[in-house]
């Protein structure tokens, strides 16, 4: 398959493998990208359950972890106990600009001042460093995880022009633990503690009853999405069949 991909294609692609497995979209990409082949993750339940089956095709896969300076003591704790029990290849990525750097243009606080500022300042900055380093990239998101995301596909090419590839795109939630429970995964302690899903610590809080589990990023705030995960209009809609 070409680097070069256009939606039409990509949405192909995603119609031949919307109703593989996991492990057969996986050994697609891996066959037509081998080592241009990457993933990043954030090391949420699905990150760790699409890690899981990433590492039965290709166990040397470059897992991108973006160091925000922000993050929760936990989140750093699992990546080693991750790199140490399942020798996971991590690429740590940091932003160029440092917290120090940060507080001290935008304030204490940044993410009150401007939290798409900050996000792109210590997110979105150092993703653009590397996402043109891989032809595609695998990623954990899912359609049922928030409203922007309600349209992903197994297959996509999004507003950079990257080409994503989202075996987990049709899993819920509910599918999504029983596996961990089956295969006895290891998953961030914060899950068990109401944090469904986890950014930085400033801007991650517990979710309540009913609400759906990004509610708790930016709470209080008019943001769902930090820019790592940028959606292009599809040339038609698509469900699974």
């Amino acid at each position: 398959m070409n680097n070069i991909v256009t939606i039409q294609q990509a949405e192909t692609l995603s119609d031949e493998l919307r109703d593989g497995s996991v492990l057969d979209i996986i050994r697609r990409a891996v066959e037509s990208f081998g080592e241009g082949l990457g993933f990043m993750t954030a090391l949420g339940y699905s990150g760790i359950v699409l890690l899981h089956h990433i590492l039965q095709v290709k166990p040397d896969i470059e897992a991108h972890f973006i160091d925000t300076g922000f993050h929760f003591p936990e989140t750093l704790a699992f990546l080693e106990r991750l790199r140490e029990e399942w020798k996971v290849n991590f690429v740590v990525v940091r932003p160029t600009m440092t917290r120090e750097e940060l507080t001290e243009r935008m304030g204490p606080e940044p993410w009150r001042v401007n939290a798409d500022l900050c996000c792109h300042h210590m997110k979105v900055e150092p993703l653009l460093r590397v996402i043109h380093d891989k032809a595609a990239w695998l990623s954990a998101i899912r359609r049922d995880q928030s409203a922007t995301r309600a349209g992903v596909d197994v297959v996509e090419l999004d507003g950079r022009g990257v080409l994503k590839i989202n075996p987990l795109a049709y899993w819920t939630s509910e599918q999504v633990w029983e596996y961990i429970r089956k295969h006895n995964l290891p998953y961030h302690p914060l899950h068990d503690e109401g944090f469904p899903s986890i950014g930085c610590l400033p801007c991650t809080a517990p979710v309540q009853p009913g609400e759906h589990e990004r509610s708790g990023r930016w709470n209080s705030m008019p943001k769902l999405e930090c820019g790592l995960h940028l959606h292009a209009r599809k040339a038609k809609s698509r469900s699974k069949h």
